[in-house]
C-alpha cells in the first residue's frame, strides 16, 4: 500500500493533510496500487529554504505586508483537511467572480520552492488529480479581490507549528506568534473533524488540541473572530442534504469528541448568553469525492457548492463585521 506518511519528525514542513479531506481510507485500505505523488517540499527538495528553517520552526520568516485587510487562517492540526478546504474555496470563489491569486512576498526571495507553489497555483486548484493538486501546498498565503479591490487574504500552514499530535505541550513557534500579534483584523478558522477519520488525534490528542486552542484564545486580540469548521462532514450521518446537517448534533458531538473545547468562547455578557452560547461560527464543510482510477492516480471530484458557499457566507461577514 503507498505510504502515505509523509511528514518526519525532522522534517515538519512536509504536510500529509494532501489526503486529509478525502475518504482515502475507505477508498484505498484495500487497494496495494494506489500512486500517490511524492513530488512534495522535503529537505533535498527545498532548496529555497535555509537549513535553519528546516531545522527550527522558530527560524522561519514570513511577511504578511498588506496589515489592511482581514486574514483568514486555516488552523488546525496536521492531516485536518486544511489544504482541501483552502483548495475548494478557491474553486467556489473563481466560479463566482473573485480572484485568487498567491502572495509572492510572504515568503522570502530565497525560497524557491514558495516560488515554484505560487507558480504552478493554478494548475493545482484545476487539476482533477487530487495528488497532484495538493502535495505542494504546505505554506501558503492568497489574497482574495473581487473587481480589481482586495476582500481578504487566506493563510494554510502546516498542521504540526499549530498543534503537534506527538507533542501536544510544544509552544507555538514564532512564526504563529508574529501572525497572532500581527495588526490586521484576524478571522481564525479552526478545523475540527469526526472520530476515527484521523489516526493522529486520539482522544488524548483532542483533549490537548482543546487545551491549545484555550492558550489561543486568551492571545487574540478583542476583533479577532473565530469560526469553527467541522470538516469531512460526508463521513458522518449529520447530513440531511447538500450543506444542510443538523447542526445542534454536529456541535455536541464536537463538544463530545473535544472535551473544553468551547469553554473558552463562551458568551460572558449575561443578557447575550440566554440567546448567544458562544462568541464563534460554526459551519460544516465537505470538499467533494476520491476516487482511485485505473493507473492508481487519485481523482477529486468537487462537492456540492452548498458547503464552499455556507462557508464563505460566514467569513464575509466576518471580513465586514
Amino acid at each position: 500500500m503507498a505510504d502515505l506518511n509523509f511528514h518526519t519528525d525532522n522534517n515538519p514542513l512536509i504536510d500529509n493533510s494532501s489526503y486529509s479531506d478525502q475518504t482515502v481510507d475507505k477508498v484505498i485500505s484495500s487497494d496495494s496500487d494506489v500512486k500517490i505523488n511524492t513530488d512534495i517540499p522535503t529537505a533535498e527538495n527545498t532548496r529555497g529554504m535555509s537549513s535553519e528553517e528546516l531545522n527550527d520552526a522558530n527560524k522561519i520568516s514570513i511577511n504578511i505586508a498588506d496589515k489592511d485587510i482581514p486574514l483568514i487562517i486555516l488552523f488546525g492540526p496536521p492531516a485536518c483537511g486544511k489544504t482541501m478546504t483552502l483548495i475548494r474555496l478557491t474553486q467556489y470563489l473563481r466560479a463566482q467572480g473573485y480572484t485568487v491569486k498567491p502572495v509572492t512576498s510572504f515568503r522570502p526571495s530565497y525560497d524557491d520552492n514558495y516560488k515554484k507553489i505560487c507558480d504552478s497555483f493554478d494548475y493545482m486548484i484545476t487539476t482533477d488529480e487530487a495528488a497532484n493538486a495538493t502535495s505542494r501546498i504546505n505554506f501558503m498565503l492568497i489574497k482574495v479581490s473581487k473587481n480589481g479591490r482586495p476582500v481578504c487574504q487566506i493563510l494554510e500552514g502546516p498542521g504540526e507549528y499549530y498543534f503537534h499530535p506527538e507533542n501536544p505541550l510544544a509552544p507555538f513557534p514564532r512564526y504563529v506568534n508574529h501572525i497572532i500579534n500581527s495588526n490586521c483584523r484576524k478571522i481564525w478558522t479552526i478545523m475540527v473533524e469526526p472520530d476515527n477519520t484521523n489516526p493522529r488525534m486520539d482522544l488524548s490528542a483532542r483533549t490537548h488540541y482543546a487545551n491549545k486552542l484555550q492558550r489561543l484564545k486568551s492571545s487574540l486580540h478583542a476583533r479577532d473572530k473565530v469560526v469553527f469548521l467541522y470538516n469531512k462532514i460526508d463521513m458522518t450521518d449529520f447530513g440531511i442534504s447538500p450543506g444542510n446537517v443538523k447542526e445542534r448534533l454536529v456541535m455536541k458531538e464536537t463538544a463530545d469528541m473535544y472535551p473544553g473545547i468551547f469553554a473558552a468562547f463562551m458568551n460572558q455578557v449575561p443578557i447575550l448568553k440566554l440567546f448567544k452560547p458562544y462568541n464563534f461560527d460554526f459551519v460544516s464543510f465537505h470538499t467533494g469525492d476520491y476516487n482511485v482510477a485505473a493507473d492508481g492516480s487519485l481523482m477529486f471530484s468537487a462537492g456540492n457548492d452548498n458547503y464552499p458557499r455556507n462557508l464563505w457566507r460566514i467569513l464575509n461577514k466576518r471580513i465586514h463585521g
